[in-house]
């Protein structure tokens, strides 16, 4: 087989001549080859497998079977002139590919030739690395020549003809590449030869850092990751996903996620998908809708990007982080069609009218509480847009509160005010300046309905507070004077003996979120932490309401219920609302963290009660301090304690002149000389629900007498305003 008759190789003849086995040994001895053939007639031979090949593929394949086993035979004699032969050898097409075995549906790269033809060793990939080349590269058949093989290669002849060898890192990538658009259904095959693609990749990238590179930038380019039945790019794959999202994210198969991790980590395969990817696949939808409605179909992977991809990692953010970083993120309407989440409202109050007909609502099956993070506004705070300032207008209402950071200022700021009984006695200054003849303090005990309230952060709200009420309604001084951290409209006028800006911030040592309505049309709510107020920010930490009207109290009536309207007067006066700070409140509370329990607030009351026959003596225009409780059952107001100042129409009058020329000279910026001396004396009968009666001679005076005793140094310090004081005083006398 290795030779024909016709190659004139073999002696011929009889018994008789050199066919005689004598014969034959003298021929042997005389040089003839047996079993043997020099590195030039090996050479010669496998070049003769191609002629041959041409007529007879099986015999073809029979002599490159015997060439291949005289090789392994004159390795194993470990011939020194073997290398001189190698790269000719190497060169030679003498050895037959192995064909599409069956059931292989891929493009098998032996198909692109007949199956006669024969290849060097230089072209071939043994079966050992069938799985990473066979759509690139023949494979080298190593079955018998019966079934148009060469037989089974020793390892020492593989190695001599160098067809032990690793494909390269391009080549493994094209494989895969063609892989990938060759797919038709996972088959054994397909999965086999896919994941020896990975492990052969992931084994020389983590053996060479040229290869990483190699590897990291040609997988990122083409779908090279194969999950559930088809190839994608790994821009769309994740380690973790825990929701269906195909056709446009997939979870990395778990097979994959400890035997290739490295490897699937370089290309691009992410732990899990950031938010702007999810935001990036609803935007695509929308894309591919155009302006048709989703299908039920893209509906469902919507709901599921937003619910359950989003949600999970917006649930620990803040609102007003989420609003303000994702509020593009679109979210399905109620008529099926996404929109930026900020342009839609949550129909979350289907009691609540909202007159704006172009409004578009989310729809319902999108939980309130994802829509709301991501920006949609609840119909509750839309119905609020109406009520906000002309001047000033937002979309919750008009921006207000105190316009410095809060929280940490407070804080020292109430060390200034360390005295709760201070607290108190600021809100009677403050409605004594306002000109209020009347303060009530109410303690309300009660927890409130939530139904109709502004959302579910204002329920805190819903509980225990004290509210103060005085027969003043504030001025739009006063408006703007509250809300600056420090000072208040009263800076620059000493006399009026509160602060606003200062003296108000004691309330927080009982409340985190203080509030007033005044004129029964303004709401102003102070919301430090931002975390109470609908629409409140670190920047705005508060919120107001203006125009109050029939919708607005109807819609939130369990909001408005907190300021007593039922029991007082709301026009032109002024109603304070300080809810108590709980426990719960008081554990997340940057500002204290002590709760004011009911006893602490019934105390505060009592000294009020102690001292306030006192307190009106020196007030410029407070008569009647009155304190009370709300009954917690029955809701009925009931007066604990009433004290009365009462004095003649003349007597008031003149105290009112007085006042009017200190503001006068105040406004006047007068120096002090320039300060007219100023005084009266009146008497006030002073009468309290105790039965207590006293009749008091009060005197007070403006001005120095006689500036030649005032220290020159207070003189300098009145006019550069170094002292903002204000030279008055005042005694009182009890005549009975």
């Amino acid at each position: 087989k290795l030779y024909n008759s016709a190659d004139g190789r073999f002696p011929e003849g009889s018994l008789r001549d050199y066919a005689n086995p004598v014969c034959l040994v003298k021929l042997l001895q005389l040089g003839m080859v047996k079993d043997d053939l020099s590195w030039e007639d090996l050479i010669e031979r496998a070049e003769s497998v191609l002629a041959l090949n041409e007529s007879d593929h099986t015999m073809a394949c029979h002599r490159s079977s015997i060439t291949l086993s005289l090789i392994d035979e004159k390795l194993k004699m470990r011939d020194p002139a073997a290398n001189q032969y190698l790269s000719k050898l190497q060169n030679i097409k003498f050895l037959p590919f192995l064909t599409k075995p069956a059931g292989f549906s891929l493009p098998w790269h032996g198909n692109n030739f007949p199956q006669s033809t024969m290849f060097s060793a230089k072209e071939l990939f043994t079966t050992d690395h069938q799985d990473t080349v066979c759509l690139m590269k023949p494979i080298l058949n190593e079955n018998s020549p019966s079934f148009k093989g060469c037989g089974p290669v020793s390892l020492a002849v593989k190695d001599f003809l160098g067809l032990i060898k690793k494909p390269s890192v391009a080549l493994v990538i094209s494989q895969l590449k063609e892989l990938s658009k060759s797919f038709d259904g996972v088959t054994l095959y397909q999965e086999n030869i896919t994941n020896a693609c990975y492990k052969y990749l992931h084994e020389e990238l983590l053996q060479s850092n040229a290869a990483n590179k190699e590897i990291m930038e040609e997988l990122k380019t083409f779908c090279s990751i194969l999950v559930e039945n088809t190839y994608v790019e790994p821009s769309k794959v994740a380690f973790h996903l825990n929701f269906d999202a195909t056709p446009y994210l997939y979870q990395l198969p778990n097979k994959y996620r400890n035997s290739c991790r490295e490897l699937f980590e370089n290309v691009g395969v992410q732990p899990s998908f950031p938010i702007e990817t999810f935001a990036a696949v609803l935007q695509l939808i929308k894309n591919e809708c155009g302006r048709k409605p989703l299908t039920e179909e893209n509906f469902q992977l919507s709901r599921r990007i937003i619910s359950e991809g989003i949600w999970s990692l917006t649930r620990d953010k803040s609102q007003e982080f989420c609003q303000s970083n994702y509020g593009e993120i679109l979210l399905p309407d109620s008529n099926f069609t996404l929109q930026p989440s900020k342009s839609l409202c949550y129909n979350d109050c289907p009691w609540i009218k909202v007159r704006d007909t172009a409004v578009k609502y989310c729809h319902s099956d999108i939980p309130r509480e994802v829509a709301v993070k991501l920006g949609t506004v609840p119909k509750r705070h839309k119905a609020l847009e109406r009520y906000a300032s002309n001047i000033c207008f937002t979309t919750l209402g008009s921006e207000f509160g105190q316009k410095e950071r809060l929280t940490s200022r407070i804080k020292s700021i109430l060390n200034a005010y360390p005295s709760e009984k201070e607290m108190l006695k600021e809100l009677l200054q403050n409605a004594d300046d306002a000109k209020a003849t009347e303060i009530y303090f109410v303690f309300d005990p009660r927890t409130h309905a939530t139904d109709r309230i502004f959302d579910d952060k204002w329920m805190p709200m819903q509980g225990p507070s004290l509210c103060v009420y005085n027969n003043q309604p504030f001025t739009e001084d006063d408006i703007r004077g509250i809300q600056n951290l420090g000072r208040g409209t009263k800076e620059a006028n000493p006399g009026k003996t509160g602060q606003y800006g200062i003296g108000f911030n004691s309330v927080y040592h009982i409340t985190d979120c203080p509030s007033f309505i005044s004129n029964n049309d303004i709401l102003c709510i102070f919301d430090p932490h931002a975390r109470y107020a609908p629409g409140a920010t670190s920047a705005s930490p508060g919120r107001m309401f203006r125009d109050l009207d029939s919708d607005f109290r109807s819609q939130f009536s369990d909001v408005l219920n907190l300021y007593l309207g039922n029991h007082f007067k709301l026009e032109r006066s002024t109603m304070f609302r300080f809810p108590i700070r709980t426990v719960e409140m008081a554990k997340i509370s940057e500002i204290s963290s002590a709760p004011a329990s009911d006893r602490m607030v019934q105390n505060f009351l009592d000294k009020i009660r102690t001292d306030g026959a006192e307190l009106l003596m020196f007030l410029n225009h407070m008569e009647k301090i009155s304190i009370c409780e709300i009954e917690n059952g029955t809701g009925e107001l009931k007066t604990l304690y009433s004290v009365t100042a009462k004095i003649t129409d003349g007597d008031r009058l003149k105290r009112k002149q007085f006042h009017a020329s200190v503001v006068d000279s105040v406004s006047k910026k007068k120096q002090l000389a320039q300060i007219p001396v100023q005084q009266i004396t009146y008497i006030m009968d002073i009468e309290d629900t105790d039965g207590n009666s006293t009749t008091w001679m009060i005197c007070n005076r403006s001005g120095f007498s006689d500036m030649e005793k005032v220290s020159k140094s207070v003189i300098s310090a009145h006019k550069n305003e170094d002292i903002t004081l204000f030279p008055r005083g005042g005694v009182a006398a009890c005549t009975s």
